[in-house]
């Protein structure tokens, strides 16, 4: 049985952790995740530019780097143990997260991929000839609720 205080650490502060190879910590690396939101903006407002389809690429490129560089830091290199790893119950994986490095690479993780997600939509939908009025309403869904927006869109296409 998973303790109630093992829950609650992850709404308690804990250390900062430095990131190897980037000299920042995760509190001052985060911000810089809002990137993502540049992604989304040409996926909205700039589905012809030339250059939209490469720089979102670029930052779910340069996300996934992170996303290594973290998964490394915390198994091999952070001096913290980890929490007992086990995926067979939601409270066993709520101590996973309830670990400040596991759940930074986790959001790094999520913001990633459902930017991956929405920018195959859209190339997906371009490919097919589907107005583009039509996905616009589809690709910030996919950013808040990934896989319903990636649903909403399979609905559209069949």
């Amino acid at each position: 049985k998973i303790r109630a205080d093992a829950c609650e650490s992850a709404t308690q502060p804990q250390y900062k952790m430095p990131l190897p190879m980037i000299g920042a910590t995760d509190e001052e690396l985060f911000p810089a995740l809002n990137l993502v939101f540049v992604g989304y903006a040409c996926l909205i407002f700039l589905p012809q530019w030339r250059h939209t389809p490469a720089l979102t690429l670029t930052v779910v490129t340069l996300y996934s780097a992170i996303y290594a560089l973290l998964l490394v830091h915390r198994l091999a290199l952070s001096p913290t143990p980890l929490p007992p790893i086990s995926f067979d119950s939601l409270d066993h994986i709520a101590v996973l997260f309830a670990d400040r490095a596991v759940l930074f690479a986790g959001w790094d993780h999520y913001i990633a991929f459902d930017l991956f997600v929405a920018r195959h939509v859209l190339l997906d939908s371009q490919a097919r000839g589907i107005p583009h009025l039509v996905v616009v309403g589809i690709v910030p869904l996919v950013l808040l609720a990934g896989p319903a927006g990636f649903v909403l869109y399979m609905v559209v296409v069949v």
